[in-house]
């Protein structure tokens, strides 16, 4: 009998070890938003229809750049916005039964927060930080399982 649990207690230890290991794929879309122009990046018109229904000012959006890290589970990750800016990222957990990543985020004038979103769906935060030009930054935050699955 005691070999019975021996072995399924390996089993155990090697499927946390596995949760463990589990890297998540963590994509930061980095924009700039304004009330001066309407112009939109063609890349953000999506983006830009979700932020009008929370914010109706800001009209213009522009693309600065994408950064795409693994972070495993359990760990942080820090990424460059602008003006010296930076997000910090930590995966909490990896993709569960409904298909959701958690992870808490610290963005420039944000308080931090912890939030799950569905794999694949980008969460948009407009942070309190403006630049010297009066643009708003906004973020935008996917996670998916870094294996695709």
């Amino acid at each position: 009998m005691t070999g019975v649990f021996a072995a399924l207690a390996l089993s155990l230890a090697a499927v946390r070890a596995d949760d463990e290991d589990e890297a998540v794929k963590v994509t930061v879309v980095v924009v700039l938003a304004t009330d001066a122009n309407k112009v939109v990046d063609p890349k953000l018109v999506e983006l830009a229809r979700q932020l009008r229904r929370r914010d109706p000012k800001l009209t213009g959006l522009r693309l600065v750049t994408t950064e795409v890290k693994s972070i495993p589970v359990g760990e942080s990750a820090t990424i460059p916005l602008v003006d010296k800016q930076e997000l910090k990222v930590r995966v909490e957990a990896g993709k569960d039964a409904n298909g959701r990543v958690s992870q808490t985020i610290n963005a420039p004038d944000v308080p931090e927060f912890g939030y799950a979103c569905k794999c694949g769906k980008f969460f948009p935060v407009v942070t309190g930080y403006q630049t010297a030009k009066g643009e708003q930054l906004v973020i935008a935050v996917m996670g998916k399982p870094a294996d695709g699955k």
